[in-house]
Order: C-alpha cells, then sequence, then structure tokens
C-alpha cells in the first residue's frame, strides 16, 4: 500500500515539474514567429529579403566595433581625424542602445523575462522597427568611412592597413544596403501589379453576374 502511494505521488510530482517546464519554455517557442501587425504590411519574399540583409549588417556591425577597438587612444591624431572617429564611437554607442531596447521590447511583447544576451540578437532580424533605424545608423558608418576617414592622410599614416578594412567594411556594407533596397524595390512593384488584376477579376465577376440576372 505504501509502496503504490509512494508511485503516486512520484508520478503526480513529475507531471508538475512537466508542467512547470511546459509554462516556462512556452514563451520562448512563441518568439519564433513574427507578430501579424508587424508581418502583415510586406510581402513575405520581402520580409525574408530583410531579415537576412539585417543579419548580414549585424555581422558586419560586428566587425566594425573590432576594427574600431583597434584603434585605441586617438590622442596623438588631429583633431578632424579624432572627430570622424568620435562619430563613429557615437554611431557604435547609437546601435548598441538601439539593439537593446529592440530586444527588450519585443521580449516584453513576448511576455519574455530574461536579461538580454547576444543569443538573442535573433530576436530582431525580422523586426521593421529595428531594421529601419539600424539601416539607417550603418548607412551612416558607411559614408564617414568612405567620404572622411577613406582619404584622411593622417589616419592612413597612423593604420595603414587598419584604413583598408574599414573601407572594404564600408563598400560591404553599402553593397547590402543597395541590394536590400533594390529587392525592396522590386517586389513592391510585383505586389502593386497584383492589386489591379485582382481588381479588375472581381469587377468581371460582378459584371457577369449581373449580366446573368438580366
Amino acid at each position: 500500500m505504501g509502496g503504490a502511494c509512494s508511485g503516486t505521488k512520484s508520478q503526480a510530482k513529475q507531471k508538475l515539474q512537466q508542467q512547470e517546464l511546459n509554462i516556462v519554455d512556452q514563451p520562448y517557442l512563441k518568439v519564433q514567429s513574427i507578430p501579424q501587425s508587424q508581418s502583415s504590411s510586406r510581402p513575405p519574399e520581402q520580409r525574408s529579403e530583410s531579415g537576412e540583409s539585417v543579419k548580414d549588417l549585424l555581422i558586419l556591425y560586428k566587425k566594425f566595433t573590432d576594427f574600431l577597438g583597434l584603434v585605441g587612444s586617438l590622442d596623438h591624431l588631429p583633431q578632424h581625424t579624432r572627430d570622424q572617429l568620435n562619430n563613429c564611437i557615437i554611431q557604435r554607442s547609437n546601435i548598441n542602445i538601439l539593439i537593446q531596447n529592440s530586444i527588450k521590447r519585443i521580449m516584453r511583447e513576448q511576455q519574455i523575462i530574461k536579461r538580454v544576451e547576444e543569443s538573442d540578437y535573433y530576436l530582431i532580424h525580422h523586426d521593421e522597427k529595428f531594421a529601419i533605424t539600424f539601416t539607417q545608423i550603418m548607412q551612416k558608418i558607411s559614408t564617414i568611412i568612405l567620404t572622411e576617414l577613406k582619404d584622411d592622410q593622417d589616419f592612413q599614416e597612423a593604420f595603414p592597413m587598419l584604413i583598408v578594412s574599414f573601407v572594404d567594411l564600408a563598400q560591404q556594407i553599402t553593397n547590402v544596403l543597395e541590394n536590400c533596397q533594390n529587392f525592396k524595390t522590386l517586389s513592391s512593384k510585383k505586389f502593386r501589379n497584383k492589386q489591379p488584376i485582382t481588381q479588375e477579376s472581381n469587377c468581371q465577376k460582378t459584371t457577369n453576374k449581373t449580366t446573368l440576372q438580366q
């Protein structure tokens, strides 16, 4: 009898633990899907391409922070060069804040309670609010490098190898942004072209129905 009671308690305990596990894990399963309010505004293929572009830009952003860390102290550089590098540092800080705030916002929407970690970055891959601001800041970084640092003789002399890496990085950023923009334009045209056909088809159906009634 005692053994039977013990077995029943053990089974009840296991069932309770499983229920608790499901409750804890469920929010993390939900975040895999994009909220309907965000996903319905653009064609699926365009959202997918945008997500891939964001992932590519996040990889390039990490490279940018690594390169910026190699510069070290700016005290030995002329004022103009320091100003441009300080601008890069400001843009890096802006992106860090943007990433943190965007992930926290999505976690609140998905009712996730935890500290933000790098493994949570997947949450922002398909977030339109994040993508809009993130791509704008990355464009600023690319512009600073290509229009200011690229032809800065003082920076070239101080970092002859690093400037090559910076310029190559800026060109990669530009390429990703251009490809993303081209795809958005093409997808938008395809999406708009489908609408008149549907409306015309509906109009034709209505006309045919009226004719039959007459």
